[in-house]
């Protein structure tokens, strides 16, 4: 990733440090909090955002105030200096899952589950409170210095059965039913947590397709299945494959399971 710096630029309080990274609406900052002189990550929205880019990411700060677990990276602040919005994170040491995959894109079994489950106890503790994330895949799954793997961006995450039809979530690790823009439920974390597992077993993705309406397309109506390169034993390919079947019925109903 290209980091960019800002030496003496400040955002009220905050120092800015370094750019972490960046998407359409908002950058990511490392920055200095004085206050608590500590290093957080600072989420600044876009100022020319619209909107509804403004309520998602109000949204986002809401929902992930409400989840305290040592594998959610949390929110401390959400504010406004200036007219420039921004969230401030918990700063975690270390890569993203989908930049660690690219020095070691296959894990062994022991390693894939012990990372999963954390991620899958985050996503638990996330559906008891009725918030389902939509949007689980490598690039949103932060690995501290600790080995402890961290779920955050929960920007599109919504209340359990409160959905308005829209297709929402990165197509390659989306549900057959989120494909179908249907109401949230947790399911779908649980078949988005399935690729990611079964992608850390076969050392490649389990979709294969350039075209994101595509890959909408085929997930409805292919099944994904863990490839028999992977080295696992029969038992982990059976809980791979039920949380990667089409069927929401079939597959396990939530994280916890």
């Amino acid at each position: 990733m290209k980091v960019a710096t800002a030496p003496a630029r400040r955002l009220g309080r905050f120092h800015l440090l370094r750019e972490l990274g960046r998407g359409a609406q908002a950058q990511v900052w490392l920055a200095h909090d004085p206050r608590l002189d500590r290093e957080v990550a600072l989420k600044l929205l876009d100022p020319a955002a619209d909107a509804d880019a403004l309520s998602l990411w109000l949204h986002e700060a809401r929902a992930v105030s409400r989840l305290t677990h040592p594998h959610i990276v949390p929110v401390f602040e959400a504010d406004e200096h200036d007219g420039q919005s921004y969230l401030v994170f918990e700063f975690v040491d270390g890569p993203t899952l989908s930049e660690a995959r690219r020095r070691r894109p296959q894990l062994p079994a022991r390693e894939a589950v012990t990372l999963l489950l954390g991620v899958l106890d985050a996503l638990a503790a996330a559906h008891e409170q009725g918030i389902v994330h939509r949007d689980l895949k490598p690039s949103n799954i932060l690995l501290g210095r600790d080995g402890r793997a961290r779920v955050m961006d929960f920007g599109i995450a919504a209340r359990t059965a409160q959905g308005d039809g829209r297709i929402v979530g990165s197509p390659g690790y989306m549900s057959p039913e989120a494909a179908r823009g249907e109401a949230p439920v947790p399911a779908m974390d649980v078949f988005a947590a399935g690729i990611v597992l079964g992608e850390l077993l076969a050392g490649a993705p389990l979709m294969r397709e350039t075209d994101p309406m595509r890959a909408i397309q085929r997930v409805q109506v292919e099944d994904l299945v863990l490839p028999a390169t992977a080295k696992v034993d029969d038992t982990l390919r059976g809980i791979v494959q039920r949380a990667l079947a089409r069927d929401v019925l079939t597959r396990y109903d939530s994280a916890r399971s």
